[in-house]
């Protein structure tokens, strides 16, 4: 009985059917109004009823012996298997993409949040890694992340055919995790399942959920199978998950958790590679954003030699040590070590990324420009390479190219913060674009957002001090610039904050900066 249905699904039938009895409802409604009106007798609406009630078997067994395939309507008995298939494997009308919202935490004490989160980017990176898949990026994911989002709109807005659902409930060395496939168009459950499992299987429980939605898919793992997870050891991977659930953030205290649980990582399994990669990238964004300084790129730096010496054939492990070497102002390292990522994986976003940021400390305009674009072009949600690319235009005097630029960034950071209206970074960085393009007034409303989402964080205050400086705003910039970042070669290589190289309080504070080295 059950093949029965499915049969039924397959050939469309029910689809059909309903389809056919929603329109003769539609033209009975019709022809009770009309009918009369027309002067024909009372019979002829018995008459359009019988009709409509005999064409509905006829419809039901045309969609049964007929099937629409990529070549036109052929009878079911001539489609073959892998014909019948075949739209779904050239990602016909997107049905090969599927988004996989958050997994909202059920544990009774409501502290397995950043677990939770950890354990939705994992999924999002097995999946990823599935050839013929589209997967729906992880910032358009979490933007519904604390919502109960209508299915179809989800579909609609991340352009998915399928959405992975699910929920995440922990007590002790207990989990239970809920799991659940959606076909959005027809609102119809392909696959669900409930684990209630040991933590220890946590990485069996997310091999499962993938190879069900291959099943349910009718895909196949490519070469290169799953990612490992480069630990066996369960607890390991619950510090891992919970770093990658902090990180997501970038706040301070947020950093200094991530830092925290990817350290207990390591110290769990010293064999973890993905945990010291993470603990180099968080690292050295405290060294860089986070007034961390020397103590932080050293650390960074470490922990990034662990990973090439666990895994040097990773493309991440070179990331990770060029991000380090960044952080340190070992330019020509930090360059080696990225292009060498970008060898090894061509779609390293991050590297081209990290590549213009190298560039622009030194100066190098054209050089940025290359790298940033690169990123721009590898990824449609990246407004950050967009916004910092404008500097470098300026600096050659390329209008034409700073418009451009400003034009995509703006746009991507207000899309951005459609779905993270408290990201101060969007705002303080389309900030200093709208100020470049002559849009001041809404540059600083947008400074302001900022200002008041993260009046202490040292990114945003030295951000804001690029952005009063190209707004004339003096005092208020230097304002900003002190106790912001303590990166020295950054502030004297930035062209934003040309208008104060001859005040005296800037270069108090460049002294400063020097002491502390």
């Amino acid at each position: 009985m059950k093949k029965f249905f499915q049969e039924l699904r397959h050939r469309s039938v029910v689809k059909v059917g309903i389809a056919y009895i929603v329109v003769a409802w539609l033209v009975l409604q019709v022809a009770d109004i009309t009918f009369p009106a027309m002067g024909l007798p009372g019979w002829t609406i018995a008459l359009a009823l019988g009709l409509l009630g005999i064409g509905f078997p006829v419809a039901v067994v045309l969609a049964w012996v007929f099937d629409i395939t990529p070549e036109g309507i052929q009878r079911t008995d001539d489609v073959t298997a892998e014909e019948v298939q075949k739209p779904f494997e050239e990602g016909a009308a997107g049905t090969q993409s599927i988004a996989v919202l958050p997994f909202p935490d059920m544990s009774a004490e409501k502290d397995q949040e950043h677990f939770c989160d950890g354990l939705t980017e994992e999924l999002l990176n097995v999946l990823t890694r599935i050839p013929n898949l589209r997967v729906a990026s992880r910032t358009s994911c979490f933007a519904f992340k604390g919502k109960d989002p209508d299915l179809a709109a989800v579909a609609e807005k991340l352009s998915v055919a399928h959405v992975l659902e699910g929920s995440v409930r922990k007590a002790g060395n207990k989990v239970r995790i809920t799991a659940q496939l959606i076909e959005v168009s027809i609102d119809s459950h392909l696959w669900s399942e409930t684990y209630d499992r040991e933590l220890d299987d946590i990485f069996a429980i997310q091999d499962d959920i993938a190879n069900r939605i291959l099943d349910v898919l009718k895909l196949k793992l490519g070469a290169d199978k799953l990612p490992d997870a480069t630990t066996k050891s369960a607890k390991a991977y619950e510090y891992f998950l919970r770093g990658r659930g902090y990180s997501i953030t970038r706040s301070d205290h947020d950093n200094d958790r991530a830092i925290e649980m990817f350290k207990k990582a390591g110290a769990v399994d010293p064999g973890f590679v993905r945990a010291w990669i993470e603990l180099a990238d968080v690292s050295s964004i405290k060294a860089m954003f986070k007034g961390g300084g020397k103590q932080w790129s050293d650390a960074a730096l470490e922990a990034a030699q662990k990973a090439l010496q666990l895994a040097p054939d990773r493309a991440g492990s070179y990331l990770a040590r060029g991000y380090a070497h960044l952080a340190s102002h070992r330019f020509a390292d930090a360059e080696r070590d990225l292009l060498k990522a970008i060898d090894m994986d061509p779609s390293l976003v991050r590297a081209h990324h990290y590549l213009g940021r190298a560039a622009q400390h030194q100066g190098q305009a054209e050089k940025g420009i290359k790298y940033f674009e690169k990123a721009i072009e590898l990824d449609p949600d990246d407004y950050e390479s967009a916004l910092l690319v404008l500097s470098n235009y300026r600096k050659i005097g390329n209008l034409g190219g700073m418009e451009r630029a400003a034009k995509i960034g703006i746009e991507r950071a207000r899309r951005h913060l459609e779905d993270y209206p408290d990201n101060p970074r969007a705002y303080y960085l389309g900030a200093a674009s709208l100020v470049e393009i002559g849009e001041r007034e809404k540059g600083l409303e947008w400074a302001a957002r900022a200002l008041k989402l993260a009046p202490d964080d040292r990114a945003t205050r030295y951000n804001l001090a690029c952005v009063y400086a190209m707004a004339g705003e003096t005092e208020k910039a230097l304002d900003s610039l002190e106790n912001s970042i303590t990166n020295r070669n950054w502030m004297e290589n930035d062209p934003e904050l040309d208008s104060l190289r001859d005040h005296p309080r800037y270069k108090a504070i460049i002294e400063s900066l020097k002491a502390q080295e």
